[in-house]
């Protein structure tokens, strides 16, 4: 078969009118034939018509959204607390995301919405945790406070570090990141 067959043919087979013209179609712009390794060379009968296709794409199922994870980072001062909380709880609330995993870590002037003698949000706080928020608090600023961990509030846990925890599950583990105040 010709070159110029060959492209009718294969216009045809696709569906287009043959008034039309492909560049860099098969050939290559020349008459030459394609060797034997050009995978864009026609082959006499079609691998697919466009019906399959449709058909194919109509059984696809669509891939669910992926569940995320969420690490809020709090710092702030003792007026922001409540604010802080109610960010965690909103996204907790938010039936539209699939979460797999959220933590609150605290560090800084944060650190007091932990100590349980100074907090005023220790039942939200296990609240948060019965829910499953991991909550965490930064090593080193307890040290800062001269605080143990017998001086948090019941099942907050503890990371060496705030930031080296912020990096590992931002680059490690694919958190998204929300600054909370």
């Amino acid at each position: 078969m010709d070159s110029e067959h060959t492209r009718r043919r294969v216009l045809e087979l696709a569906g287009v009118g043959t008034g039309l013209a492909l560049a860099g179609c098969v050939g290559g712009g020349t008459d030459a034939p394609a060797s034997t390794g050009d995978t864009a060379s026609p082959t006499s009968e079609p691998t697919e018509t466009p019906e399959e296709t449709d058909t194919a794409t109509e059984t696809e199922t669509e891939t669910p959204d992926p569940t995320m994870s969420t690490v809020f980072h709090f710092t702030g001062d003792v007026s922001q607390q409540e604010h802080a909380l109610g960010n965690v709880s909103n996204l907790l609330a938010d039936d539209t995301i699939d979460l797999d995993d959220v933590v609150l870590l605290v560090n800084g002037s944060g650190f007091r919405l932990v100590l349980a003698e100074q907090t005023e949000h220790a039942e939200k706080l296990t609240e948060l945790l019965d829910e499953g928020v991991s909550i965490r608090a930064c090593e080193n600023t307890m040290e800062r406070f001269s605080a143990t961990e017998d001086d948090l509030v019941d099942g907050v846990g503890t990371v060496p570090s705030g930031v080296g925890e912020l990096t590992k599950l931002q680059a490690g583990d694919g958190y998204a990141y929300i600054k909370t105040p």
